[in-house]
Parts: structure tokens; sequence; C-alpha cells
């Protein structure tokens, strides 16, 4: 768990080198794209295999669903990845990677709960703590963002956790437009 990797990272030494923080940055950043590329190039892929059918059961659901990852996924991902990491790495920043990639995964497991539930978020951008208000406008995007993927069109908004990500690779066109040119494309039966 990231509880035991952080335990044995301080175990190490309390001291979080200029390096560790570099490659904890790193590992979070390399969830968020391997996240969006994970999500459209193999969940949206042309080909069959069980994460293709899985996430199609995930989108054939209503939207406000439970939609938790079982725990033997979660915990075989991330051992894996600290497999992975402990390859390439020396041990103390090895345990920096993956409690940063850990991190990064339960945030993503944590929103994308929230963001299939009814709870909305109340949009405070004019609260006067600036954190608030920013973690509120940011949310939002995530869960508006997110909405539109399941229910507008799923070969757009594929970004989750860094829905600006969406700009950068294209698949965020407009609302408007996007809506449009669905609603225009003949049915299907499934």
């Amino acid at each position: 768990s990231i509880c035991g990797f952080a335990y044995a990272r301080f175990k190490l030494s309390s001291v979080f080198t200029v390096a560790d923080t570099l490659i904890f940055t790193c590992s979070i950043m390399f969830w968020w794209i391997q996240e969006y590329f994970f999500h459209r190039v193999l969940l949206h892929s042309p080909f069959a295999w069980i994460g293709k059918s899985i996430h199609q059961n995930h989108h054939d659901k209503t939207y406000f669903h439970v939609s938790v990852d079982p725990p033997a996924l979660l915990l075989g991902w991330l051992f894996a990845a600290h497999l992975i990491l402990k390859s390439i790495l020396p041990w103390g920043l090895c345990l920096s990677a993956t409690i940063g990639y850990a991190g990064a995964g339960l945030a993503y497991e944590w929103s994308h709960y929230i963001v299939h539930t009814k709870v909305k978020p109340t949009r405070i951008e004019s609260s006067t703590n600036p954190v608030v208000a920013t973690l509120s406008k940011y949310y939002s995007s995530m869960r508006d963002n997110h909405i539109r993927h399941h229910r507008i069109d799923d070969g757009n908004w594929f970004a989750f956790s860094v829905p600006a990500m969406d700009d950068a690779f294209y698949t965020n066109p407009r609302v408007e437009e996007m809506s449009r040119r669905v609603s225009q494309r003949p049915r299907v039966e499934k």
C-alpha cells in the first residue's frame, strides 16, 4: 500500500532530496499521460480485449453508478509499476516514484468514483480562500469533462485527472458542435 511505501521511504531517510521531489513529480505526471493514452488508445481501441469489454460495460451502465476498480486490479497494477520502477531506479528514488504514482492513481480512483455519483460540487470561485476556489473549479471541470465523454460522445473527452490534456491532444471539441454532430448520426442498436 502507499503507507507501506511511504514508511519504507522515510525509514530509509527522512530527507526528501531534490531528486526525490523531481522523481515524485515526474511519476505523477507520467500517471496523467498514461491515464489519457490508456483510455483513448486501449480502452476505446478498435480491437476486442478484456480491458475494452470491461470499459464498455462501464459505459453501458447509467452514468450515476458505483464505479470502483476491484482491489486486486489496483494492487496488481501498483505492484507491477513498483517492480518496473525498482528495476530502473535506485531504491530511495524507486520508493519516491512509487509513492507519487500510487498517489496519483488513488486520486484518480477516488475522483472517478465521486464523478459517477450525484454529488455536484458547488462552484466556489468567489471564495476568499484561493485554494478552495481553485480546487472547486478544477473538480467541476473534471466532472463536466467526464460527463461529456459518457453522455455526448465517447470518442472525445478522454482526459480525466487533467482535463486540459484534451486540449493538447485535440479531443476537446465545442460541446454544441459535437452535440449537433452526434444527434445527426444514425442510431445503431447494440
